[in-house]
């Protein structure tokens, strides 16, 4: 059956945002199909294994979804949606697009009963952005589903699994959102589009720069030397630094006051777009080229799902004092399959009466040049969606190892899922345990080397996601005192535990476990299970912070959950908002679930 690029784009944000509805809103009411159907006696036919019946009772409505699949830990698979009409006394099918917005206006509904009129008013935002991040993907989609070789090629390189996340976050609905980008700028700036582009150099008064660096060449050093591989001869007079700049952001700050007063001063010259073309990465502001040892991460004139993206200065400040300190902690020589993309260097131009001038760049190690960047990919890329007739890219790769070593494709999966463990899972713990260092790890910035087919290594990327436990802040002060300049990297443990179940599990491991099961290579309970035995094993081990976050992992009924959805429709920009924080939710634990199950067997079982 074909699809149009319409179709699958309706599909992918309704998979996303009734499932945010069903965790965030209302879990609505589950039967099994059998039982509905006979009850309901629908017209039409069904063939998933459960129907979810949601009220709107602000609208007076009720509307029903179809469950293909039932996940235990992450997104369901919904089938149909269905409308009941009271007039005739019997359920209709439903358009998805109506539907999802017939269920944010009851959210506006909800929120105005409360008295909460302010955030009643983000109503229109959101639809806004859910039409927009829909039609976003389409045109995403119309541009790549012949593309096969590029999406789910067993050679990808790290640009091509980048350029490959069509359908974006899985529990986010509006997942690409791009406000701030024009229409005709996404061939080129879009990473899903495989455009290609320079970068825009200003030539800046260095009285004005500021720089820092943890490596042993300076940032303006930097610049100035990869620039120089696509331009030999070019020359910086002594009292200048060159910065570069995303062709978004450059548009945006020569559009200024502050911008404009520093040109007409000569204290700023535009010297416009030269030097190498770089690809966008999944996150669109930090850009990539095969042939640099470095990576750019910009500021960008663009709401990205929740947040205007945005370089701030503590978080360059982050980038070069946590490579300094997981050098002194060594603790990617301990776990050598562990690994940090670093970000050791920043520049920017201080500019009067503004914290951050907009000129902000990160500079971050590229450990994937041309050579090694073959089966390098984001854990996101990895577990997403497949186009219709597609299979998942883990699918193809545990297939392609079954085939290879001639062994069943669930052994495999369990080996592959084993590496995946212990260079990810069990390192992020024991790096918190060791040292009191949590990190933002959830799927987008994990990536894997799975060149072997396996995973081989673990890189963590992203200078936002560091957070660091005051119970740890004497030692690692002690370690490298400049940490005494960025207290805004301390938290209190209760508050990193919350997040650190989001992103590691909730986020991340989860969504490796729903892939495995959705595309039928291992039972998701048997994979939670399998998990729940090791993280026993480590708690023993533990005896740090570690210890009580897997205790609080094993025992809680509900684990914290970042809910997107209600995120989107307050409007919080999580990377203003106080501690970043976006809402929070609570869930029903799948440990927890599948412990509960396990002793109901066995006392079934010891009954007979």
């Amino acid at each position: 059956m074909h699809h149009s690029a319409k179709q699958i784009a309706e599909n992918a944000t309704f998979q996303a945002f009734i499932n945010s509805y069903l965790r965030e809103v209302d879990g609505g009411h589950w039967m099994d199909r059998e039982e509905w159907v006979q009850e309901q006696r629908p017209s039409m036919t069904l063939s998933g294994e459960s129907v979810v019946e949601i009220e709107l009772p602000g609208q007076s409505a009720a509307f029903a979804v179809e469950v293909i699949y039932q996940s235990l830990t992450g997104r369901h698979l919904i089938g149909g949606a269905f409308k009941y009409c009271s007039q005739r006394r019997e359920w209709i099918q439903q358009d998805r697009l109506p539907m999802m917005i017939a269920l944010i206006h009851e959210l506006h509904l909800m929120a105005k009963s409360n008295g909460c009129h302010e955030l009643a008013s983000h109503f229109d935002e959101l639809v806004l952005r859910l039409i927009e991040s829909y039609q976003t993907m389409a045109l995403y989609i119309e541009e790549r589903m012949n593309d096969e070789n590029s999406l789910y090629s067993e050679e990808i390189t790290f640009i091509e699994a980048e350029q490959s996340l069509l359908f974006g976050h899985w529990l986010h609905p509006t997942p690409k959102s791009r406000q701030g980008m024009a229409g005709w700028q996404h061939p080129q700036y879009a990473p899903e589009l495989k455009g290609r582009f320079q970068l825009h150099y200003f030539l800046v008064d260095r009285e004005l720069v500021r720089e820092a660096s943890a490596n042993r060449n300076g940032a303006s050093d930097i610049i100035l030397h990869s620039l120089k591989k696509s331009i030999p001869h070019f020359t910086v007079p002594h009292n200048n630094c060159l910065i570069p700049m995303h062709p978004l952001q450059a548009q945006w700050l020569l559009q200024q006051n502050h911008v404009r007063g520093a040109v007409e001063k000569n204290l700023i010259k535009d010297l416009g777009p030269m030097g190498a073309y770089y690809s966008a990465t999944s996150s669109i502001r930090t850009v990539y080229s095969p042939e640099n040892e470095w990576m750019f991460k910009f500021s960008v004139p663009v709401k990205i799902t929740n947040s205007l993206r945005t370089n701030r200065l503590h978080e360059l400040k982050a980038g070069t004092a946590m490579t300094e300190l997981m050098d002194k902690l060594r603790f990617t020589e301990k776990y050598p399959s562990f690994r940090m993309v670093d970000d050791p260097a920043y520049i920017t131009a201080e500019l009067p009466g503004h914290k951050e001038s907009g000129f902000e760049v990160i500079i971050r190690s590229n450990p994937f040049p041309e050579g090694a960047d073959k089966g390098i990919s984001s854990i996101a890329a990895l577990v997403q969606d497949p186009l219709p007739d597609e299979r998942s890219r883990l699918q193809r790769t545990i297939e392609r190892l079954a085939q290879t070593e001639r062994r069943d494709p669930q052994e495999i999966s369990m080996d592959w899922f084993e590496k995946y463990w212990r260079c990810s899972i069990e390192s992020l713990i024991r790096l918190y345990d060791e040292h009191g260092l949590a990190l933002e790890a959830h799927q987008q910035n994990s990536v894997l080397n799975l060149s072997s087919g396996y995973p081989e290594a673990y890189y963590y990327r992203d200078n936002q996601g560091y957070y660091l436990s005051n119970d740890y802040r004497e030692n690692l002060s002690g370690l490298l005192p400049q940490l005494t300049e960025c207290p805004e990297l301390f938290y209190e443990d209760d508050l990193i535990q919350e997040r650190f179940t989001y992103y590691l599990f909730m986020n991340q491991l989860f969504s490796v476990i729903c892939r495995f099961g959705q595309d039928g290579l291992v039972s998701e309970d048997h994979l939670i299970e399998w998990c729940r035995k090791q993280l026993c094993i480590l708690e023993k081990e533990l005896s740090g912070q570690g210890k009580e976050f897997i205790g609080h992992i094993l025992h809680s009924e509900k684990l914290a959950y970042k809910a997107n959805l209600l995120t989107r429709f307050h409007d919080v920009d999580e990377l203003l908002a106080k501690n970043e924080q976006a809402v929070y939710t609570y869930i029903a634990n799948p440990f927890a679930i599948v412990k509960k199950e396990e002793n109901y067997a066995e006392a079934a079982s010891a009954a007979i």
